[in-house]
């Protein structure tokens, strides 16, 4: 358990780090980089989603400094979804790369909560227009 948790620290490392140089990249305005980032980012999207449906157990199980060492599974933050207002889209289900969410009897579900980046919600901006994802109304605090 313990080599399975370095390594999805060291998967979420390098996913935040792409991310982060997609962002930049596009504010410097140097589109080739921002392009590149973006076929990585749509590559690897799909393995590590199953990489991470496949290590649940080990992603609850992380510790996070920056919020007083408590483990994932202690951190409240994660998406909920209002059924009466979704429409099944399952444009959550393709954009997150945790792969927080999944199909079951033929709806949406939040199948691995603890997979969700604490304090991300940009999924509830891929959703549709009905705001369906629900996250917690404030971010968690950073130590």
């Amino acid at each position: 358990m313990e080599k399975k948790k370095e390594l999805l620290k060291k998967i979420r490392e390098f996913m935040i780090l792409n991310l982060e140089i997609k962002k930049l990249s596009k504010e410097l305005g140097i589109n080739e980089i921002h392009d590149t980032y973006e076929e990585v980012t749509k590559l690897v999207r799909e393995p590590n989603k199953r990489l991470y449906k496949m290590l649940y157990d080990a992603a609850m199980e992380i510790e996070y400094e920056e919020f007083g060492g408590k483990k994932r599974k202690e951190i409240p933050w994660f998406p909920k979804i209002d059924y009466e207002k979704c429409k099944n889209c399952k444009k959550c289900v393709e954009f997150c790369p945790k792969g927080v969410y999944d199909i079951e009897d033929g709806r949406v579900v939040v199948k691995y909560p603890y997979n969700c980046i604490i304090n991300c919600n940009a999924c509830s901006y891929m959703c549709c227009e009905n705001n369906a994802i629900i996250f917690p109304e404030n971010k968690i605090e950073k130590l």
